[in-house]
């Protein structure tokens, strides 16, 4: 089992210093304790026993986080939830849970590195479908269908899309969710932009009506968390749901008590973080959609949830990237990602972004 080194984690190390704005940050608005946590709240944490917990997660954030589902799943509950260190954990395990030597694995491209570089890991091949920008990055279920072989193990979707922004409408799911199944193949759903959906259109994938589905979500991007370790996932499959409960006693065995705490308080109520954060999103789209405008060497199709977006640049990027760095602004290639070209990713979800923005003007 080898690992190789995330492409924009070794890309942020080579960095002569630390940009003052990011604006490719995948995450929501950042919080403090202070911002979430009443001072009685903060004071009741120096009372938790700091134990082992179990490795489910404490129950009663299982519910927490079960209410963001139970209106699209009202027959399943916190039974077919199982709580990680965040989605980095949560791929890790059900791709360990799944894949074997010689598997494939089929997904779009661009792609978060890890959904593309993790089967490798296992012994398995990933096979993309390249996204194109003139069909606004939307895939096709005929090009998921032509990749499939005799050693295909699971599709691996993940919407609203990082980098590109796209979202897949349920109708495709369903067409999706009926080629996995007449295949056998398992359907991963990366689902951590799918809360932040500014503008009420409805982007929370169904999938988990089929078997051999699985999501994961986490508390680091809509709710601007990365510093609270706690994701999960979710399938109705019996035997997944127990391979990866195994695999975590081997891994992160359960939760930090405190983070668990803080998800507990964040999740009971998720309703107001994410509205806030959502506008948040919102009024920098609408500002970076402005200065795309007035730029007619940058074009991009505008999200419609999630937090990031990917724009193309006439202009050379490496120079580009490189005025924009010396004015204290870091921007992402969209190579990091898996496509080539002079595309960069964006992401919406900071306070910051109008300053940032301000200095590239």
């Amino acid at each position: 089992m080898h690992f190789r080194e995330m492409k924009h984690h070794g890309f942020y190390e080579s960095l002569p210093r630390r940009a003052q704005y990011n604006i490719s940050d995948a995450c929501g608005a950042t919080a403090t304790l202070n911002d979430i946590l009443s001072t009685e709240q903060i004071a009741a944490m120096a009372s938790i026993p700091l134990i082992y917990g179990s490795v489910e997660g404490r129950e009663d954030l299982r519910e927490a986080i079960y209410q963001l589902y139970a209106d699209i799943y009202p027959e399943l509950g916190i039974e077919q939830l199982t709580i990680l260190s965040g989605t980095a954990e949560g791929l890790f395990s059900i791709m360990a849970s799944i894949l074997e030597s010689g598997d494939e694995v089929i997904g779009a491209l661009p792609c978060y590195p890890s959904l593309s570089d993790l089967p490798a890991c296992f012994g398995a091949v990933f096979k993309g479908v390249e996204l194109q920008e003139q069909k606004q990055w939307q895939p096709s279920i005929a090009e998921f269908a032509a990749q499939i072989t005799d050693r295909s193990k699971a599709i691996v979707i993940n919407s609203p899309h990082n980098p590109t922004g796209m979202v897949l409408s349920q109708l495709w799911l369903d067409e999706l969710i009926e080629l996995c199944d007449q295949h056998g193949l398992y359907l991963i759903s990366d689902e951590v932009f799918s809360l932040s959906d500014f503008a009420g259109s409805g982007c929370q994938p169904k999938v988990l009506q089929y078997d051999k589905a699985i999501l994961a979500n986490v508390l680091s991007k809509t709710f601007g968390l990365p510093g609270v370790r706690v994701g999960w996932v979710m399938t109705r499959n019996t035997a997944l749901t127990e391979s990866i409960r195994n695999l975590k006693t081997y891994n992160s065995i359960c939760q930090s008590q405190l983070d668990e705490q803080v998800a507990c308080v964040v999740l009971n109520n998720a309703k107001a973080l994410i509205e806030k954060n959502n506008a948040i999103v919102h009024a920098n789209i609408e500002l970076f959609d402005a200065f795309v405008q007035e730029r007619d060497w940058l074009s991009w199709h505008k999200p419609g949830a999630g937090l990031l977006g990917l724009v193309h640049s006439e202009r050379p990027l490496q120079a580009l990237l490189q005025e924009w760095f010396e004015k204290d602004v870091l921007v992402l290639p969209g190579q990091l990602f898996g496509i080539d070209g002079d595309y960069f990713r964006v992401g919406f979800g900071k306070v910051d972004f109008p300053q940032a923005l301000a200095n590239i003007c």
